[in-house]
């Protein structure tokens, strides 16, 4: 890339090559933006530029600060810097790390800013704060002349599926976070022995497999034969598993009544080596969720038990079981199926628990119009999927960021991962300042077709929180726990992933050999 690479400077470096040009009387250009995928527009406008002086520079926005959505760009920034450096209009690029082009407009102080000519009449105050740097040195500000007729975001939005630059955008981002096969291995080897409390509903996950005989002669409806049914303990218990799987200890807790669901249920806990705390509630059952399968595609499902809020006593009760519990763990993970175990002030009061005992809160909820994620008071860790961070607020249309800001603002949150299914992740950083814009970064999943879902998103929060509990950053939790959610979702059944298996998924990712 020789020519190329010459072209591709750090802003401090390139601000004495604008200081030379300067006292050589050659007139500087600028371009700022993403160029996430180079169209003709993007061609005609940096020949337009480029003709408005002696020298083009474009500074292109970096990774994490690009506002256009949790997965743009679609491009990572390195290979943006060597695509507009291979555009023989273009003399110099740079990466620019902030939200707006203030900073390095300032640092580079071009006689010439362009601007494509939608931004003529914006009255986006970004741009009014760029226009008024740039005239108080006497530089101009003009807007292009060249159409742009293509819009990566409609290029993305129609033939994204056809791109396959995934691994480009994993790489990158295991570079930027420094991950390794070595780190993650000395991560995991921190969660051995790690104390977990987890508090839940009791839920059981059962498949019924079954043989299709024909179309029912009595109405139009599948007929089956059931073969054989297989059991797996769901939703907290399962994070319960999850955490055992990767070496730590883990206790459940739950409110449940007594009788022969809950003497089957602690049996199941029982065999999977998880202690089990049950407090007596009335009317509260073991929650049973039946899917029917054909050949290994789901065809049905059955849901047994409803809502069965606590009694102001058991409700207390609950409380005062985390709190005597808690200093014999290293951290509390709370997740709401919405059955009515958080109600009463459950919620805010197991964050109080935590905070009093100096445990940290992981949480998450189910998307049910009984729960909402905002009862939670400052968590440590949110993992919660874009649908039930939109039912929280019960806003459809505002940006991820916004209601990411909204998040921390309102629960005081210190992290906050977002889950998007296939698409993969989403992390926001807490604003360092009040106002402050909030700092993103995205991580495609690593499964593109999933078998089965069901219990990924525990699995992935069990993960996240124990790497977040030995000390390790929000993106390398975000990395493992999407290591392991990617095996969960790649077969059958609702059984955790163990560290043999993250181990040897782990040497074939390829952004870390």
């Amino acid at each position: 890339m020789g020519r190329e690479s010459a072209k591709i400077l750090p802003v401090a470096e390139l601000a004495e090559v604008r200081e030379r040009l300067r006292v050589e009387g050659r007139a500087v250009v600028q371009c700022h933006g993403c160029f996430d995928i180079v169209h003709p527009g993007h061609l005609r406008y940096l020949r337009f530029a480029r003709e408005q002086g002696d020298v083009l520079i474009v500074s292109v926005t970096a990774d994490g600060a690009v506002g256009k959505g949790p997965d743009r760009p679609y491009i990572g920034e390195d290979l943006r810097l060597e695509n507009l450096a291979a555009i023989e209009y273009v003399d110099y690029v740079c990466l620019d790390n902030h939200h707006w082009a203030g900073p390095v407009l300032e640092a580079l102080r071009p006689d010439v800013y362009v601007k494509g000519r939608e931004y003529e009449q914006s009255g986006d105050p970004r741009f009014a704060r760029e226009r008024e740097l740039v005239e108080s040195w006497g530089g101009r500000v003009i807007f292009s002349s060249g159409e742009v007729v293509y819009s990566s975001t409609f290029i993305l939005s129609q033939f994204r599926d056809r791109f396959r630059l995934e691994q480009d955008r994993v790489r990158s981002y295991a570079r930027r976070h420094e991950l390794s096969r070595p780190r993650l291995e000395t991560a995991l080897g921190k969660m051995l022995g790690a104390r977990v409390l987890v508090v839940g509903d009791p839920i059981v996950d059962r498949y019924v497999h079954c043989d299709a005989l024909s179309v029912a002669a009595e109405s139009p409806i599948l007929s089956v034969m059931p073969l054989r049914e297989e059991v797996f303990l769901g939703a907290g218990a399962l994070i319960a598993r999850q955490v055992l799987a990767l070496g730590g200890e883990a206790t459940f807790l739950t409110a449940v009544d007594e009788g022969p669901e809950r003497a089957r249920f602690a049996a199941e806990l029982e065999r999977a080596g998880i202690p089990f705390l049950p407090l007596t509630a009335e009317r509260r059952t073991v929650y049973e969720k039946t899917r029917y399968l054909v050949d290994e595609s789901k065809v049905f499902k059955v849901n047994r038990g409803g809502w069965a809020p606590l009694s102001t006593a058991a409700a207390r009760a609950l409380t005062i079981a985390i709190e005597r519990a808690l200093p014999d763990f290293d951290a509390v993970i709370a997740t709401d199926f919405g059955y009515g175990l958080f109600g009463g002030g459950v919620a805010a009061e197991i964050g109080q628990a935590a905070r009093a005992a100096e445990r940290p809160l992981y949480v998450d909820v189910s998307q049910s119009a009984r729960t909402n994620l905002l009862r939670f008071e400052r968590p440590r860790l949110a993992t919660p999927t874009e649908a039930e961070l939109r039912l929280a607020y019960g806003d459809e249309e505002s940006g991820l960021s916004v209601l990411a800001a909204r998040f921390y603002r309102d629960t005081e949150a210190q992290r906050l991962i977002l889950t998007l299914g296939k698409r993969g992740v989403v992390l926001f950083e807490p604003p360092v300042e009040a106002g402050a814009r909030l700092s993103s970064d995205y991580l495609p999943a690593f499964v593109s077709h999933p078998v089965d879902p069901v219990g990924a998103g525990d699995a992935f929060l069990a993960t996240a929180a124990l790497t977040d509990l030995v000390g390790e950053t929000s993106s390398c939790a975000a990395y493992l726990a999407s290591c392991v959610a990617a095996l969960h979702v790649n077969r059958l059944g609702n059984e955790p992933v163990d560290l043999g298996d993250l181990s040897g998924f782990l040497s074939g990712r390829p952004e870390l050999a």
